[in-house]
């Protein structure tokens, strides 16, 4: 029996966190902001686990860290937006990713109909109401009931109308799209 050289965990053993994330890291995503309003202002956190779970009903999923201060806010209020990050924002998903309280100063910011904050140089919004929570592990699965959404694109030009992705551990740009 050979053993496959690009076999990153030995047969019968459970992968390592670091193998998972590597591994993983080749699925680019999507980078999206979810923010929500506090008693006291606004919270928010980078995520590239967003997606679209149905369309009938609008619904949409996404994981925080069950330790996370988001996760707490939206459990409480049971309302938050999902802004989905344009090419140019990267310095709002690095803002947004750091640890601690997010400062919201110097973003354009509109109060959506869930009172959390939308960003305005984002490509699209999403408001939801909190539909179901999941255990994954050390994060918590998310699922929002799309309320109100949108499109904010600016048409200006490269980065502001074309989304941010994660690949490989990095923000990237998408710089080619494929033809239909």
């Amino acid at each position: 029996m050979t053993t496959d050289p690009h076999l990153l965990v030995p047969d019968g053993l459970a992968p390592d966190p670091d193998a998972v994330r590597r591994v993983c890291g080749h699925f680019a995503t999507g980078v999206a902001v979810v923010t929500a309003a506090t008693d006291d202002g606004w919270t928010g956190a980078t995520v590239n686990s967003f997606t679209s779970v149905s369309l009938e009903p609008p619904l949409v999923l996404f994981c925080l860290r069950r330790d996370s201060r988001l996760l707490h806010t939206v459990r409480a209020r049971g309302r938050f937006a999902v802004n989905v990050l344009a090419a140019a924002q990267s310095t709002t998903a690095l803002r947004f990713a750091a640890r601690g309280q997010p400062s919201f100063d110097g973003l354009d910011c509109l109060v959506g109909t869930t009172g959390a904050p939308v960003l305005r140089d984002s490509v699209a919004y999403l408001e939801c109401t909190l539909a179901d929570e999941h255990p994954g592990g050390d994060h918590r699965i998310v699922v929002g009931a799309v309320t109100a959404l949108g499109l904010l694109g600016s048409g200006t030009g490269v980065g502001h109308d074309d989304p941010l992705t994660f690949y490989r551990g990095r923000l990237a740009r998408l710089d080619k799209e494929c033809q239909r």
